[in-house]
């Protein structure tokens, strides 16, 4: 048999053996594995004494829940945010005071948070996980099914179907992204223990406890998203509060399982944003060789520049615009280079709903591409 060297890396979540005779290094992440080694190369008389702390952590936990359980509600910070609900819109302190008792802080959506921050992807890599085959077939499925919703959604609001289905799916895929935090605990560790937006996620959680008041909804049954946005289209509890619409009239906003309620609200936030009917989004440009650019690159998602601004600069437009037509300049890196971009009104509204340019630049590309699909299926 094959004699067996362990050597564990304290920098990773892992193992790595290696049969020193083979020399064949294998590298197991496996939890388990790591601590099935470290078992087999423990003395006897440790293994004991790691079991018997084992029991003692557990007696403990078993004995002490309730101390574990209302520490969170607790805490100074949260006895102030519970007093500011109370005086400002008449929640019963008791009531919330048993409410937030039964909070488990999630330390995993702030870590998450944090790298969403710290380790942006590429530009190719973010639209490879959005403007891919699957999506543009099932959003085309997604109009099918819709397809009267999402008609009258452009006839009141004026936004393109195609817009409202690539929304919906890149942020749920059409409703079917299984959610599976707690928006409740989700919120509480963001509004409490995230200082870089705690401010944001108080007010996110102030807004989340009075829609399910509003909506007669109970706080610990709701699921979302690692930042606390709900249903299909993944609104926080302000915007669900402002701009979810009963679309289908059946006396409720239910944007976790009504697709018409999850489309007319879409198009109504974009709407409330200041989408302008039957204009452009997003036109590709070039840049003339001695274009100096650098200055209209910096200058955010608003637009800002006329087009005859940027024809002076060596901006050249693939489709005729007004010389007065406001756009922002944008670049993203692809394999071959730079692919520029300008934004109008429309890309603008976009990054209201997130303000990210390769979440904007995905929607309208993922639209572009389910629209051909679209025609070219039903001719």
């Amino acid at each position: 048999m094959t004699k067996t060297e362990f050597i564990i890396d304290p920098n990773f979540e892992g193992v790595y053996c290696i049969p020193v005779e083979l020399e064949l290094r294998r590298f197991l992440t496996c939890q388990a594995c790591r601590f099935a080694v470290n078992l087999y190369l423990m003395p006897v008389k440790n293994l004991l004494f790691l079991f018997s702390l084992f029991l003692f952590v557990q007696l403990l936990l078993w004995t002490q829940p309730v101390a574990d359980a209302t520490s969170f509600s607790e805490r100074s910070d949260v006895r102030q945010f519970v007093a500011e609900m109370v005086s400002r819109h008449g929640f019963d302190a008791e009531a919330l005071n048993d409410l937030f008792a039964q909070i488990t802080l999630r330390p995993k959506v702030a870590k998450t948070m944090t790298n969403k921050v710290m380790k942006p992807p590429s530009w190719t890599r973010y639209r490879a996980n959005f403007v891919n085959s699957w999506r543009i077939s099932r959003g085309v499925s997604f109009w099918g099914e819709n397809e009267a919703v999402l008609s009258r959604a452009r006839q009141v609001y004026g936004v393109p179907e195609e817009v409202i289905v690539a929304i919906i799916g890149v942020e749920t895929r059409y409703g079917t992204y299984p959610l599976s935090h707690p928006v409740l605990d989700t919120l509480a560790t963001l509004a409490f223990d995230y200082p870089r937006r705690g401010e944001f996620f108080r007010g996110e959680l102030e807004q989340y406890l009075l829609l399910m008041r509003e909506e007669g909804r109970d706080p610990l049954s709701i699921r979302g998203s690692f930042a606390g946005a709900m249903g299909i289209p993944q609104f926080m509890p302000s915007s669900y509060r402002t701009y979810a619409v009963d679309f289908d009239g059946d006396g409720r906003r239910d944007l976790w399982r009504n697709a018409s309620d999850a489309i007319g609200s879409v198009a109504n936030y974009l709407k409330a944003h200041g989408w302008e009917s039957n204009l452009p989004v997003a036109i590709r440009a070039s840049l003339q060789q001695d274009a100096a650019s650098s200055d209209l690159l910096e200058g955010g998602l608003k637009p800002q520049h006329s087009m005859e601004q940027l024809h002076a600069r060596g901006v050249v437009a693939s489709e005729t615009l007004a010389p007065d037509t406001q756009v922002s300049l944008h670049a993203v890196e692809v394999d071959d280079g730079q692919e520029y971009w300008l934004g109008l009104n429309n890309f603008y509204v976009i990054t209201r709903y997130n303000r990210n340019l390769f979440y904007a630049l995905s929607v309208y590309q993922l639209s572009r591409e389910i629209r051909l699909a679209r025609s070219s299926s039903l001719n």
